[in-house]
């Protein structure tokens, strides 16, 4: 029922279609035309000449004086353009014609001199003019709401079949358009606006109507085309015309044709934008057309578009290929694709079909989620949401057809999701009972893998390289000593949150806690990069927490006028293989780590106390942080080993091992443990000093250095005639 419902509740939004989904749909039909956009053919006769930022640098800044303008006709002209289709307004006269320098000199101008200068030099809007009568020249006009021009007079005549067109066209308010004279010579005027109706330019209209005027007004590319072909007439094909199926309705524009051209358009006489994205052969830099560099093959029999793509000249639009492009772009892609006939389209029974495959495949995934089990339904559902997908893909590439790829799939999808909630619900609540039987006992991470693969939950394990860490309170026996049992469980419980917090909070596994010890490791039960560094940033991050509970703790012993015993802990890490899984025995077992490497790391904690440190890491896990502060200590021997480890001192992280500093402490320790190794015991002895200051330096003042001032004077007392540079431990 729930997915029944779901099922209702989506056909009943599809057949209302709010704008929403509207918008979802041309999302979709955008991306698919950056998948396949139209291809671009170079030998399509349309070009844009383009007022770029070589043609302002070469003839100044837009816009130009009209004997410029004039020029480029001429040039255009000469190399047998088609057509020339200003994709620009020329809304106003020319300020750089002599008539207006003349008005500007007012009084102070002699009125001799300047009859004289009028009668000799030609106004620029008349050169303009002039040379517009011998060209192919269509001129730009545009809708908007403040516009006040005077419609031009028309340069065509319009007929229509079927229903009248005026009442399928958008109307607009208002009208730009170029001054008299200029209009008066051209040949044609098509609008420059393109998608009126949205941000991204998709659909444009090809006709446009005025307010309160009976004329029809076409956009600029099908005008510019109208001209190259020398037409006269606009035929405008509607709902009820001869072998068009209407079935009665109303359902707008079907085809404009003019000349030898048919352009098939949506019910309001838009054409479908087929972007190519952009092509740099499509231009040619109107200062090389100026300055004659243009070959005249390559201007020919062209429909050409003058446009800008300077950004400075706010002519940028946005398409769903090409982003921000100049808009005249806009129109020249329109034009190649009315001469080569491609058109992207979404019939009229797009609506009705995408419903009817909805409601039939929605209903027979209802009928089917009871019946099958969750592996056969998830297949069925996956070739149903497939066949949504991939039809709509294969009608838009290979038949230039729009059917919507996302609502029937996602609707697909949710009633699919929704039948199978309870089963999942039913599940999970199986999977939250053995989390809350686990979950006191195990890390959260080894509860999740338990909770969705129950047959963990036996013997065995695994080889894989992990971090393991032991850390351990100093001098625990004395710290007991304050406290009665509850007050020793609530002290306990103080420093075992925070630490198991900062664990956790680091991707550790908390394997046990033994009294006062923690037993933790990384990259198992989940892998997870970088262990090690992760293993290091916890040991810094509970000494650093130990400082904050120190203060603490020595504040409220202070209170309560008792004896207050710092509490220090030292951490032991080390790298290595180990078998990870579950140990024990058939009634009881527990989820850890077993390898000689695990064995290292409870020792290396255990020197922490030998050395004076608070973390020890071993050779391995130094191995794989090598961009951490850590300081080489020894080569020692521990209990259960029978070959020397080198084991270092983590000082800090990243931070600090960028410092100078700590660069001359490493310097200065390599050189005493040089001397110390090759039984220069004297030599050690004088470097322990220098080594001091250097630790100073970057605020490391733990007693590593008396310790090895100590061992160095009883070895010079010793003299051992066997030595070989390791320290072997006499405690574990």
């Amino acid at each position: 029922m729930v997915a029944l419902l779901v099922l209702a509740g989506a056909l009943l939004l599809r057949t209302i279609d709010p704008d929403e989904l509207g918008r979802l749909r041309e999302f979709a039909f955008d991306s698919y035309q950056r998948l396949k956009p139209r291809a671009y053919h170079a030998d399509t006769p349309v070009r844009i000449v383009d007022i770029d930022e070589a043609a302002l640098a070469e003839f100044g800044q837009w816009p130009w004086p009209r004997t410029i303008v004039a020029r480029l006709i001429d040039k255009l002209t000469e190399k047998g353009a088609a057509v020339i289709a200003f994709d620009v307004i020329f809304s106003e006269s020319d300020r750089t014609s002599i008539s207006h320098m003349v008005h500007d000199l007012g009084a102070s101008a002699d009125p001799d001199t300047v009859k004289k200068l009028l009668a000799s030099v030609k106004d620029n809007d008349q050169v303009l003019a002039d040379d517009m009568i011998h060209a192919p020249v269509v001129l730009g006009l545009g809708f908007d709401s403040k516009g006040k021009g005077k419609p031009p007079k028309p340069h065509f005549g319009v007929a229509f079949a079927g229903d009248d067109p005026a009442q399928f066209l958008p109307v607009q308010a208002g009208m730009v358009t170029a001054i008299p004279i200029l209009e008066a010579a051209a040949k044609g005027d098509g609008s420059v606006n393109t998608d009126l109706d949205s941000v991204v330019i998709r659909r444009v209209p090809m006709l446009f109507r005025l307010s309160g005027q009976a004329g029809i007004y076409p956009a600029l590319s099908i005008e510019a085309l109208r001209v190259a072909q020398g037409a006269n007439t606009y035929l405008i094909k509607s709902s009820g015309a001869s072998s068009e199926m209407a079935f009665g309705e109303h359902t707008g524009i079907v085809a404009i044709k003019t000349g030898n051209l048919e352009v098939r358009t949506d019910g309001k006489g838009r054409l479908v934008l087929y972007d190519s994205g952009p092509e740099a052969q499509r231009y040619i830099s109107a200062a090389d057309v100026l300055l004659d560099k243009v070959p005249a093959e390559k201007l020919e029999g062209q429909v050409v578009f003058v446009g800008t793509s300077v950004i400075g000249l706010q002519d940028i639009r946005n398409t769903p290929v090409g982003g921000s492009v100049p808009g005249v772009e806009v129109h020249a892609q329109l034009a190649e694709q009315m001469l080569e006939g491609v058109y992207l389209a979404r019939p009229d029974f797009a609506d009705g079909a995408e419903i009817l495959y909805l409601a039939a495949i929605g209903l027979l995934l209802v009928v089917l989620l009871p019946r099958l089990k969750a592996g056969w339904i998830a297949l069925v559902a996956a070739v149903f949401i497939g066949i949504g997908l991939v039809v709509p893909w294969i009608a838009f590439s290979q038949y230039d057809l729009l059917f919507d790829p996302i609502y029937p799939p996602v609707t697909l999808a949710a009633i699919y999701v929704s039948g199978s909630a309870v089963a999942f619900m039913r599940t999970e609540r199986e999977r939250a009972s053995i989390r809350g039987a686990f979950g006191l006992y195990l890390s959260p991470d080894v509860v999740e893998q338990v909770a969705r693969n129950p047959d963990l939950l036996q013997l065995g394990g695994e080889m894989r390289e992990i971090t393991v860490m032991f850390t351990d309170v100093r001098g625990f026996t004395r710290i007991s000593e304050q406290f009665d049992p509850h007050g020793l469980t609530r002290f306990m419980n103080r420093f075992l949150t925070p630490m198991t917090d900062i664990i956790l909070s680091h991707r550790g596994t908390i394997d046990k806690y033994m009294g006062d010890a923690i037993m933790a490791f990384w990259n198992a039960p989940l892998t997870i990069e970088r262990h090690a560094a992760l293993a290091c940033d916890t040991a810094l991050a509970m000494q650093a927490r130990l400082k904050d509970l120190n203060e603490e703790w020595h504040a409220e012993a202070m209170a309560e006028k008792r004896t207050y015993i710092p509490v220090n802990i030292g951490v032991g890490l080390n790298t290595g293989q180990a078998s990870v899984g579950n140990f024990g025995s058939t009634q009881r077992f527990t989820y850890s780590c077993l390898s000689d490497d695990v064995n290292l790391a409870s020792r290396l904690e255990g020197q922490c106390k030998t050395y004076a440190v608070g973390i020890i890491i071993g050779h391995k896990t130094r191995a794989q942080v090598p961009d951490y502060a850590a300081l080489e200590l020894d080569l020692i021997m521990v209990k259960g080993k029978t070959e020397p480890e080198r084991v270092h001192t983590l000082l800090g992280g990243i931070e600090m091992a960028q410092k100078p500093e700590y660069h001359e402490l490493v310097r200065r320790q390599a050189a005493f443990l040089a001397q110390y190794r090759t039984a220069g015991f004297a030599e050690a002895l004088e470097l322990i000093g220098p080594c001091e200051e250097a630790a100073a330096a970057i605020g490391w003042k733990q007693g590593y250095y008396e310790m090895m001032r100590q061992r160095v004077d009883g070895l010079i007392d010793d003299s051992p005639r066997d030595w070989a540079g390791v320290y072997v431990a006499k405690e574990k």
